[in-house]
């Protein structure tokens, strides 16, 4: 008896966008992966990286109550410390706190005592998101540091990328008019869509680093257990979603807090009525129920009517 593949077609690709796929793409045991990921770094930080080493994912507590962490791809980079990570659900709309917990614990651990505090190294909390974290923010990838109210920074130790590839989806496709770092938002976004293909080779035309990339995701893609992974990453979404959404139905809202909810759908508001985003896109983008972000929307029509008369 032939054994089922998970594998959809001859000739399909892996999702990037998938944590177990996104993950192997760079730390595949490969020189293409190693210089995709020295590539990609190099782009969304701005400055040449040359020297990449990656290291353990997991990075233990002090203390057995502390809290763990257990990363998609941690390295060194040129002194520095980066741990990148893709991330599909702003999981009680708190990743902001989870990213920033994350930086702080790999610079606890890399930070050994008794370092003289100007030879503290930086660190990179680098997240790829496939959902909206700011819908205020009109950058697609926005850089976080330690700051004053008034907009003095502390210090540069602290560094959070966020890359909302929901925003970069939206952008025009025209590569001449993006930016190194949306190529590779654009290849995360199409590179397993069958009828994307030209348009990824002409990303792997232009990009060195999503050419190594891909190269990679072709290679692992012949790889049955890799597609069993992609699989069952797929459907723990799914189960989450549906969990989530038998949850607001009942009235529960279980894990969710009235007030994440209520920012949840004003987020969603803004991108209908900054982005021109359609409310059943934005519903989705941020979690929440269309009907919800609907009769909200209607509620604000109303009131601007009210205060424009």
């Amino acid at each position: 008896m032939l054994q089922k593949s998970f594998r959809p077609y001859p000739g399909a690709l892996l999702n990037p966008c998938a944590d177990p796929i996104f993950k192997i793409l760079f730390t595949d045991e490969s020189d293409e992966a190693h210089q995709a990921l020295t590539c990609f770094l190099s782009d969304i930080l701005g400055k040449t990286v040359t020297d990449v080493v990656l290291q353990p994912n997991e990075l233990s507590g002090e203390s057995d109550s502390d809290k763990q962490s257990e990363f998609d791809i941690n390295c060194k980079i040129d002194g520095k410390i980066a741990n990148v990570e893709m991330q599909g659900e702003n999981d009680k709309q708190s990743y902001g706190k989870r990213a920033e917990y994350h930086a702080a614990h790999v610079l606890n651990h890399y930070t050994p005592k008794g370092m003289d505090w100007d030879k503290i190294p930086q660190v990179f909390q680098i997240s790829v998101l496939n959902f909206i974290f700011d819908a205020d923010a009109e950058k697609s990838i926005n850089h976080y540091v330690l700051r004053n109210k008034d907009g003095r920074t502390i210090s540069d130790t602290l560094n959070v990328i966020f890359m909302e590839l929901p925003k970069i989806k939206k952008l025009d496709d025209d590569i001449a008019r993006l930016t190194k770092t949306q190529m590779w938002g654009k290849f995360f976004l199409y590179a397993s869509d069958a009828e994307k293909q030209n348009y990824v080779q002409k990303l792997t035309e232009e990009n060195g680093g999503i050419k190594m990339a891909f190269t990679v995701l072709k290679n692992v893609s012949q790889d049955e257990l890799n597609w069993y992974h992609e699989t069952r990453y797929w459907m723990h979404v799914s189960d989450e979603l549906t969990m989530k959404n038998a949850a607001r139905r009942e009235g529960r809202a279980e894990g969710i807090a009235e007030g994440e909810h209520k920012k949840a759908v004003e987020d969603a508001i803004t991108l209908i009525k900054k982005y021109k985003v359609a409310p059943e896109t934005a519903s989705a983008d941020m979690g929440v129920s269309v009907e919800d972000v609907l009769q909200s929307l209607k509620l604000y029509n109303q009131n601007k009517d009210s205060r424009e008369s």
